[in-house]
């Protein structure tokens, strides 16, 4: 990822509808389908950025964080989080069968070796630990949005789900995500395209920008009301694509 929009993110996640939006989807997917109940678990954050989701996943036990990045673990070190390692993810260092809960958000993306750090994912995890993953949505919508974050790929739906199961893994729930911002999205990005080429100094920032206050509320809320759908039921169609993978120890059936 280009680091200014590592300063871009922190400027913007305390109240951006994106970074707030995503966080109640994880947070409330996290809760329905943790396995450890309201035992303490360990939980390993890969890819963590500037460490928002990583201060709640704080309240489940103990969570550390991984990233590549040093300017993203000094904004963690910001926040007061201390259980922290610079690292890279294609080789994560924990043993293995150790760790309760993985979350990947927009990480897989960033890995061109995508089937070996699934098979990381597969390895750390503990006998029914789960992966919460979330990756980009739609080769049509490739822009300079995904240049700018240093993305390999989007993934279509099955293409991400044999992704998963190739290494092992369950998956016991599967959608699309962020609806909201879907066709808008589509909107804008087909038309940077059309008019700067996915390539060009001027489309290779990421999309989002600060907008007006009652705006990021009316979307905020939109996407907050999405999470309560998606702990009950799937999205048809969305930006993302948000998957929980089990390590198995039981088969278990795709809600």
């Amino acid at each position: 990822m280009n680091l200014e929009e590592y300063h871009k993110m922190h400027a913007l996640e305390r109240n951006y509808w994106w970074f707030q939006g995503r966080r109640r989807v994880i947070l409330s997917i996290l809760e329905k389908f943790r396995k450890s109940g309201n035992g303490p678990a360990t939980v390993l954050d890969i890819g963590c950025g500037t460490g928002m989701l990583l201060e709640d996943l704080q309240k489940l036990g103990l969570a550390v964080g991984l990233d590549f990045s040093m300017v993203a673990l000094e904004y963690c070190r910001q926040r007061g989080l201390k259980s922290l390692a610079q690292a890279d993810v294609r080789y994560i260092p924990v043993k293995s069968g150790s760790v309760d809960i993985i979350t990947a958000l927009d990480l897989i993306e960033h890995i061109k070796d995508d089937h070996g750090l699934m098979a990381e994912f597969f390895r750390v995890l503990k006998p029914g630990g789960i992966a919460i993953m979330s990756v980009p949505a739609h080769k049509s919508l490739w822009s300079g949005h995904d240049v700018a974050l240093h993305h390999f790929r989007r993934y279509e739906k099955s293409e991400f789900l044999a992704l998963v199961k190739g290494a092992g893994l369950q998956p016991t729930k599967y959608s699309y995500g962020m609806a909201t911002a879907f066709f808008p999205a589509m909107v804008f990005r087909r038309a940077k395209n059309l008019l700067l080429g996915p390539s060009s100094d001027s489309a290779v920032k990421t999309d989002e920008f600060r907008l007006p206050g009652w705006v990021n509320t009316v979307l905020r809320k939109t996407v907050e009301a999405e999470a309560r759908w998606l702990t009950q039921r799937n999205l048809p169609f969305g930006l993302s694509l948000l998957c929980v993978a089990e390590k198995p120890e039981a088969s278990q059936a795709v809600v």
